[in-house]
């Protein structure tokens, strides 16, 4: 059944004021940070509300979870406008047609990764890479307000450059801005402390409303955001060049790539505590849909947004019928109540955008990752560092590339082990585990932790002749564990031939215990049968050990 039927029967006349409330709630949190994050995308306010629509409605038809909430988002924001401000060169109109285009190429992706039922790619962004991304988005979303917040114009593009520049430009700073921008974070970070549950964005939000309506804020020398043209928008323009269509289509790869592992997540994460499951493949048509409806309403890129999936979920929100309300609140915030955007101080949406990015920053995350792999923590710093150093996408590629070459390493050079016993036990330790485990004179029992592949085999032979060299008697057998080791490939089946064809030439017989049927499988089609019959493969170490022992 398709999500939309069960959808439109799972509303009652209990669960519509939960519903209700919750989607008010959803609502009052997403104006104002669909209209921050419409600045990270260098979009105008509108694009960010238009985004919000369209991603609600289409995502809450498809979607296989009840509680995530799709729309504007502040990472993906960020890397919308680094590829809108490379292409549009400040002007308006490109900008719109650049992240209109962006949102329907990657939500044509998602839908295309859909069809082919490649839900497992939610998998692909390991876990440090995207702690590593949050974080260095985290900084460039400050950078990128440091301006706004002090009252100077920061020309420059890059993180780096630009905070140079800003601290070159501090005598310039404008006092009331800056006055008025900091009372806006206390009084977020108070919120915070003191009444948790009410999103400090709002009151910031509200406060500045009312007093863009009651004073005249230009005067003072504070900037606003103007007038909002708020009509239907046409569907997502032309006019751009085949060089500005290649480059959008590799930011809207990364984009696919970055969307779709966080919604999932986020998706099994709230479905996991309420007791139900989401399907992946289902997921990524319902972002992939979102994404289109966004692009042609001329809005930027959208995803699934943890924070006001959180709240959804807090204030009682059961189904996507909250995304549908709050669809419909923001419709008659857009034709009712769009005149309080425009005198909105552009300072007070600048204070919430330094406060999201603050508060995105995870550094326990970091120290818990240092604490557990160090290897996995330099990938989350060096991500973080090639994100602020060099762009968006370039630092997320720079992550994956180094996860990619840790895995490889990982195929390449696999833990493996030489194994004892302890004197009077018949259990079977690593040596290097225990001073008294002791080696089987004439014996070396090997243990290799992965599939056998053309990567390592060179290493594996190496590592055997390594320890055969060690033994101070005579090896007669080499016994392989082979209890971790799921498959061989060819490469490797060839050169394990001739390994054991030189193994026999100098009197060492090689025996397979405990072969997994995968490996039996791949080994007996791949010629190797005769290390698994009768004679040379136990089913069980203690088996072939014993066996080798009598022998003797």
């Amino acid at each position: 059944m398709w999500p939309w039927a069960r959808l439109f029967g799972s509303l009652s006349r209990h669960t519509l004021l939960n519903e209700l409330l919750a989607a008010l709630v959803v609502t009052l949190v997403l104006i104002p940070s669909a209209i921050a994050y419409s600045d990270l995308a260098k979009c105008p306010p509108v694009a960010g509300l238009y985004a919000a629509l369209g991603g609600m409605v289409f995502f809450a038809l498809f979607t296989s979870s009840r509680h995530v909430v799709a729309g504007p988002d502040a990472a993906v924001a960020l890397m919308v406008g680094a590829t809108v401000g490379s292409l549009a060169g400040g002007d308006p109109a490109k900008a719109l047609a650049v992240a209109s285009w962006l949102a329907f190429l990657t939500g044509a992706l998602l839908l295309l990764a859909a069809r082919l039922r490649l839900g497992a790619a939610a998998d692909f962004l390991a876990h440090p890479v995207m702690i590593g991304f949050m974080n260095g988005a985290a900084v460039v979303i400050i950078v990128s307000q440091l301006g706004k917040l002090t009252g100077v114009a920061l020309h420059e593009e890059n993180s780096l450059l630009k905070f140079k520049e800003w601290l070159r430009l501090l005598p310039d700073v404008h006092g009331t801005t800056l006055a008025i921008g900091l009372a806006c974070l206390t009084l977020m970070f108070l919120l915070r402390v003191l009444a948790p549950r009410l999103p400090g964005a709002i009151v910031v939000f509200a406060v500045a409303a009312v007093a863009g309506q009651c004073l005249d804020l230009p005067s003072l020398g504070l900037a606003v955001i103007g007038k909002v043209d708020t009509s239907l928008p046409d569907p997502i323009p032309q006019g751009l060049s085949m060089k500005d269509y290649t480059s959008i289509v590799v930011s809207a790869i990364g984009l696919a790539f970055l969307i779709f592992p966080e919604g999932v997540v986020l998706g099994r994460s709230v479905a996991a505590r309420h007791g139900y499951t989401i399907d992946a493949n289902r997921e990524l048509m319902a972002l992939g849909c979102a994404n289109v409806a966004a692009g042609l309403l001329r809005g930027f890129t959208v995803g699934a947004s943890q924070s006001r999936t959180l709240l959804n979920d807090a204030t009682g929100g059961r189904s996507q019928w909250v995304s549908l309300f709050a669809a419909g609140f923001l419709v008659a915030f857009l034709y009712f109540l769009a005149d309080l955007i425009a005198q909105l101080p552009i300072v007070a949406i600048a204070a919430i955008l330094v406060f999201t990015g603050i508060t995105l920053i995870d550094g326990a995350a970091v120290r818990r990752l240092k604490g557990l792999n160090r290897i996995e923590a330099s990938i989350a710093i060096v991500t973080s560092f090639g994100v602020v150093a060099l762009g968006v996408l370039p630092g997320i590629l720079l992550g994956v590339f180094l996860s990619m070459t840790r895995l490889l390493a990982q195929l390449a050079r696999p833990h493996d082990a030489l194994l004892g016993r302890i004197e009077g036990s018949p259990v079977f330790h690593d040596v290097v585990d225990h001073d008294a485990v002791r080696t089987i004179p004439g014996l070396v029992i090997y243990r290799f932790y992965g599939p056998l592949i053309f990567a390592n085999v060179r290493y594996f032979t190496e590592r055997l002749d390594h320890f055969i060299a060690l033994e101070r008697q005579p090896v007669r057998q080499v016994v392989l564990d082979a209890r971790a080791i799921p498959e061989i490939d060819v490469s490797a089946a060839d050169e394990l031939n001739r390994y054991v064809a030189a193994l026999r030439e100098r009197g060492i017989q090689f025996v397979v215990a405990k072969a997994h049927l995968p490996l039996r499988d791949s080994a007996a089609a791949l010629g190797l049968r005769e290390w698994l019959s009768d004679a040379t493969h136990g089913s069980h170490l203690e088996d072939t050990v014993t066996a080798f022992e009598h022998r003797e």
